[in-house]
């Protein structure tokens, strides 16, 4: 990953300071553009090894200096590692390709194969079902999209108003920048399924939210750091390790969840939590 910096970026890059955020380490800073990495190895920086706010806390020791702390998973790097540098590109100002949104053909999309493969290639925590697709395409092929659906259970009190919506995915294609193409997306959305209101999140690990002040959210919230469960050099999402699960698989009622994945040696790992946004459609 350093090295990857190093050909991309060719002014002061500071590797493995100390001072900057006292007494943590960065592991690759870059002064003129306020931006820091971290390179998280899922078994050093694990609960066996860092607290549950040791990511969050570094998040927020560089936002008081104005610093953006970007966190790569090992995970990530070793199996979606061209979504990775494309991510690295954007936030270096060094995305080499660039299509202007007004040339672009919207469309809303039924294939979710199509969906599926887009998202799975081009957005870091890739596929998730959703009720609404809608996409850019430039010489017939898909460069964008953004996806709605109702407001997830896991993120919350599940709506049972049909025009109240969260904001699932949005992506451009790997080392593509569409400009204006998420704005175009979203009036889109608003003039077509008139929503009372959306919600969606940013993970804090690798975003500041800047999209969604595009949007003109509304900022509502800093969440709690979510932890996955680490098997096989992935982390995994939580839910599945409920206890009910784990219990129908023949563990122990009498344990807790955490008593019986630590008996497993199958470890939590801590992000720096969600910022949560809210967008009101009151005219």
């Amino acid at each position: 990953m350093q090295n990857f910096i190093k050909e991309s970026h060719d002014t002061e890059i500071l590797l493995n300071n100390k001072k900057i955020i006292s007494p943590y380490e960065l592991d690759i800073y870059l002064p003129e553009l306020k931006i820091a990495f971290e390179f998280n190895g899922l078994y050093w920086h694990s609960e066996i090894n860092k607290e549950s706010n040791y990511h969050l806390n570094k998040t927020k020791l560089c936002e008081k200096q104005g610093i953006q702390l970007i966190h790569i998973w090992e995970d990530d790097w070793l199996y979606k590692q061209e979504i990775v540098k494309s991510m690295i590109l954007n936030k270096l100002n060094k995305t080499p390709n660039k299509i202007f949104g007004r040339k672009t053909e919207i469309k809303e999309i039924t294939d979710n194969k199509l969906v599926r493969e887009f998202l799975d290639n081009n957005h870091i925590q890739g596929f998730v079902g959703s009720k609404v697709k809608i996409g850019l395409f430039f010489n017939n092929e898909l460069v964008s999209l953004m996806t709605f659906g109702n407001r997830r259970v896991a993120m919350g009190k599940k709506s049972t108003n049909k025009n109240e919506y969260e904001m699932l995915r949005f992506c451009n294609k790997l080392n593509t920048n569409v400009i204006g193409g998420a704005s175009k997306l979203f009036k889109y959305f608003i003039r077509n399924y008139n929503p009372i209101e959306i919600t969606t999140y940013a993970d804090r690990s690798i975003s500041q939210g800047d999209l969604y002040n595009t949007l003109v959210f509304k900022f509502i919230k800093k969440t709690q750091p979510n932890y996955h469960y680490i098997l096989d050099k992935h982390r995994l999402n939580r839910f599945e390790f409920r206890k009910d699960i784990l219990v129908k698989n023949g563990f122990d009622l009498n344990k807790t969840e955490h008593e019986i994945m630590l008996e497993r040696k199958i470890y939590k790992i801590y992000n720096s939590g969600n910022l949560k946004y809210k967008y009101d459609n009151i005219k």
